[in-house]
């Protein structure tokens, strides 16, 4: 969000239309590359919300970056359905995962893959909205995903996760 922009005062007393034009421009040109590489390219990828054993911590969720560029996650949260903040210097390279667990150890111990956490608050097992925001509050990512058709039905119970295929 942008609370005010300042320009200098211009030595013309009427400044042609053809310069505001060109501030206009440049002005939302540098808004557009400043926000744009966190809004499309880190995406909540994999939900694995009710594991087989439900008496085992293996909830998780798995974000993705699917752009070019490295993308520091330092005070990103997971707003909606779960609550976690993502710690100082978490960087994200192109084409990496990251997981964030119910139980970081349960997850490392049983299926041998580091993961960020824990995060308050659980995944329900009836379906709910997921929010990934940036750390300006703005939504990077939302999911709203259900345990009933079209959505995998193995993932209710079953032991499979839910993972976004485009």
């Amino acid at each position: 969000m942008i609370e005010s922009i300042s320009f200098p005062v211009l030595a013309s007393p009427s400044p042609s239309p053809d310069l505001h034009r060109r501030i206009l421009l440049l002005t939302l040109g540098m808004f557009v590359l400043w926000v744009s590489p966190c809004l499309a390219d880190i995406v909540i990828h994999e939900i694995h919300y009710e594991p087989e054993d439900n008496t085992q911590p293996g909830e998780f969720v798995e974000i993705y970056n699917r752009g070019e560029a490295p993308i520091d996650l330092s005070g990103w949260a997971f707003t909606d359905g779960i609550d976690y903040t993502f710690p100082p210097d978490t960087n994200l390279l192109p084409g990496e995962f990251l997981l964030i667990a119910e139980d970081p150890a349960f997850i490392l111990a049983n299926h041998s893959v580091a993961a960020l956490g824990p995060y308050s608050g659980s995944l329900s097992n009836e379906g709910e909205s997921l929010e990934l925001s940036d750390a300006l509050g703005g939504i990077a990512d939302a999911v709203d995903y259900r345990v009933e058709f079209p959505w995998p039905l193995d993932s209710a119970g079953q032991g499979s996760s839910m993972e976004l295929v485009n």
